[in-house]
């Protein structure tokens, strides 16, 4: 039986970090990516697993204004959001534009 879980990943507003209850000095860090992000014109969502393992991935938000994560690119994004976490570093990861996806 395999493991569905890397590729079953929930995307979230940005907000939704507010709510896990980090501290004001965290949530500072998570604000100014987000403004660092916006300047290059991306937006910063959140994707969560089931397992708990989580990352804020940052994503173009020229037109058109949709975004599909398809399942390499969440398994590639729990890899490194769980190698990230296990280092006791934040995970903050960035998807790439594909004009041709």
């Amino acid at each position: 039986m395999t493991n569905r879980i890397p590729n079953n990943a929930i995307l979230q507003p940005f907000s939704a970090l507010r709510k896990v209850g980090f501290s004001s000095h965290w949530m500072q860090r998570f604000e100014r990516h987000r403004t660092q992000q916006k300047r290059l014109n991306r937006v910063v969502v959140v994707m969560r697993w089931a397992d708990g393992t989580w990352c804020a991935l940052s994503v173009p938000s020229e037109a058109p204004r949709a975004v599909i994560v398809d399942e390499g690119q969440q398994i590639d994004a729990y890899e490194d959001a769980r190698s990230c976490l296990d280092g006791d570093f934040l995970p903050l990861l960035s998807l790439r534009w594909e004009a041709n996806a």
